[in-house]
């Protein structure tokens, strides 16, 4: 008699899920969509990148403090060299004007 009563309730979960467009309200539901399983694992993966970035901060400290220094350096001689271009070329519209100027 148990085991009839199993297949029932079985068989009205089929035609439930069938009817119901296989939307089912059950929250101890173990069906997860895949979104959310990519969300969790996404999840998961930000976690751990940055406890081992914490981690590697607090075992290397002076290394950090060394790439920051090279990175700055990077950064200063690129606005250094973008600077001097932009102040040739003021120069050399500057002298194209005068010479315009003095021979019209």
């Amino acid at each position: 008699m148990q085991r009839l009563s199993e297949l029932w309730d079985k068989f009205k979960n089929v035609l439930v899920d069938t009817f119901s467009g296989g939307k089912k309200s059950d929250p101890n539901s173990s069906v997860v969509s895949a979104d959310e399983v990519e969300k969790r694992q996404r999840e998961l993966r930000d976690q751990e990148r940055k406890r081992v970035e914490e981690e590697y901060r607090k075992e290397h400290p002076d290394q950090i403090e060394q790439e920051k220094m090279i990175s700055f350096e990077n950064k200063t001689n690129r606005l250094k060299k973008r600077l001097n271009i932009a102040i040739i070329t003021v120069f050399g519209l500057i002298v194209i004007v005068f010479l315009v100027l003095f021979f019209v």
